[in-house]
């Protein structure tokens, strides 16, 4: 599932820095060392957001429409470098490389397929991972 937030990449006077923030989410902020770091920097941080949110199965926050962000100058921004932007990912990629955790499950199968597999030397678990995500429709 693909989920996108606007965001104003702000565009430091003195450098190629962008900073990155949200007002969806809290008003977060994150930044990179120019704009496609930036950019990405920015997709990491709507996924380490929304994580707990996709783990706990809550309802993500609302994302507002980027016209009406404002871009607020101040006093460490070139204003007419500054942007307003859409920045999505699919959560559910997202989700897939950050949590690598193992679970241990106890199955039970017949004692006839258990010697056959031993004795061909068959991964029990990779087997099992691979047939649910088959199941599951996951690559």
């Amino acid at each position: 599932m693909v989920v996108t937030y606007p965001a104003i990449f702000y565009k430091d006077k003195d450098s190629e820095r962008f900073v990155v923030v949200f007002p969806d989410l809290d008003n977060g902020a994150t930044q990179g060392d120019n704009e496609t770091d930036a950019y990405s920097m920015a997709q990491d941080f709507i996924g380490t957001w929304l994580y707990e949110y996709y783990i706990d199965k809550k309802e993500f926050p609302k994302s507002s429409d980027i016209k009406d962000l404002k871009i607020e100058e101040d006093e460490y921004s070139d204003i007419k470098s500054s942007f307003k932007s859409l920045v999505g990912i699919d959560i559910d990629d997202y989700v897939k490389k950050m949590d690598k955790s193992i679970v241990k499950k106890t199955l039970t199968i017949p004692s006839y397929l258990n010697e056959m597999g031993l004795k061909t030397g068959l991964n029990f678990s990779k087997i099992l991972q691979d047939g649910l995500k088959r199941e599951l429709n996951i690559d």
